[in-house]
């Protein structure tokens, strides 16, 4: 009997010291500071460095009407190569060659009372001077004769821009390249500055792409990339940024971009499905959070966690964007910081990821 009693005593024991061991855990991990961490290097915070686009014309011009009228004659189709100065649309000139009839007119008229003041003129000016017409009629001759003078220019003027409006009746190219896209039918009617058709240059070739807003300051003009198209595996064409927006596109968000392809070959046209890659010169680059920022001003730090324990450590910075910060030094890939919950951190002191 006092056997058992001992044996059971002894099994209590036991049994009292394991729950307070695990009691105690808990209570000690309880202390250490919750934080949220991320690790430089990792694809979630490298980012996407593939972006699909579309292959376009390095100038993709829509061209319009400089007066309005009613489309009489279309040139073109789309798809179709022009060069600068062939004819693409033609408009009713009825409306414009009977302003030119009517600034002739005009002109006739003004410059019959030209002639008209300019030989009074000349006759009071001799009168004038034998002391037979008035000081002020001799002022009134001339004044007479000065409008009509500028009224003959300005109806010269008038009718150099109707016979420049006549000439605008016809829509011409003004380069080289493909017809991207009409936008106008015969007998359809055009307001002028209205455009009518799209006429891409594709002796050099662009691909656009979007990017990312939390991307965005990662990218710069002048950067290298790759470009892969859909339809042509096999391809593989250098390219570089060419332009980036300054500010998002208002249906997207996205920034838009454009990168230029150096000698692309000749099967690479204008519609391809592209696809942009960027290599070392942007995944090298490292960006954090602005959040794991734990000093500013003078001295830039950011907690590092090793072995469960966190520790300050001074970084350079370079580019901010709207919630990152670039860092130039300091920090190698596989450093596990801390981005959300240092408010109260101190050097060494265990924390809970």
């Amino acid at each position: 009997m006092n056997r058992w009693l001992s044996s059971a005593s002894a099994a209590f024991l036991g049994i009292s010291l394991l729950v307070s061991g695990c009691g105690n855990q808990p209570a000690k991990s309880a202390l250490a500071p919750l934080v949220k961490t991320q690790i430089i290097g990792e694809e979630s915070n490298q980012g996407e460095r593939a972006f699909s686009g579309t292959v376009h014309g390095y100038y993709e011009s829509p061209l319009a009407f400089e007066i309005g009228g009613r489309i009489l004659q279309r040139y073109v189709q789309a798809g179709q190569r022009v060069s600068a100065g062939d004819p693409l649309f033609r408009i009713d000139a009825k409306d414009a060659q009977e302003q030119v009839s009517s600034a002739q007119g005009a002109l006739s008229a003004a410059q019959a009372q030209y002639q008209l003041a300019q030989t009074t003129m000349a006759r009071y000016e001799a009168l004038h001077r034998e002391n037979a017409v008035s000081d002020l009629t001799m002022d009134q001759t001339r004044n007479s004769y000065e409008v009509a003078r500028a009224q003959m220019d300005q109806a010269q003027a008038a009718l150099a821009r109707t016979q420049n409006n006549l000439g605008f009746t016809v829509l011409r190219a003004d380069r080289d390249g493909l017809i991207g896209s009409t936008l106008y039918e015969e007998g359809q009617v055009v307001s002028a500055g209205t455009p009518v058709v799209e006429i891409v240059d594709d002796s050099k070739k662009d691909v656009y792409i979007s990017l990312p807003e939390k991307q965005y300051s990662q990218y710069s003009v002048g950067m290298p990339c790759t470009v892969t198209f859909w339809a042509a595996p096999g391809i593989t064409v250098s390219g570089v940024v060419r332009e980036i927006a300054a500010s998002p596109n208002s249906t997207t968000g996205t920034y838009d971009t454009k990168i230029t392809l150096q000698d692309p070959p000749d099967s690479v046209v204008v519609g391809m499905t592209a696809s942009v890659h960027f290599g070392d010169a942007a995944q090298d680059r490292v960006f954090v959070p602005l959040t794991a920022m734990a000093g500013q001003s003078g001295n830039p730090s950011v907690w590092v966690v090793r072995d469960g324990k966190v520790h300050l450590t001074a970084v350079t910075t370079g580019e901010y964007g709207k919630d990152t910060v670039e860092i130039l030094s300091g920090l190698r890939k596989g450093d596990c910081i801390v981005t959300a919950g240092s408010q109260s951190l101190s050097d060494g002191e265990e924390v809970r990821l």
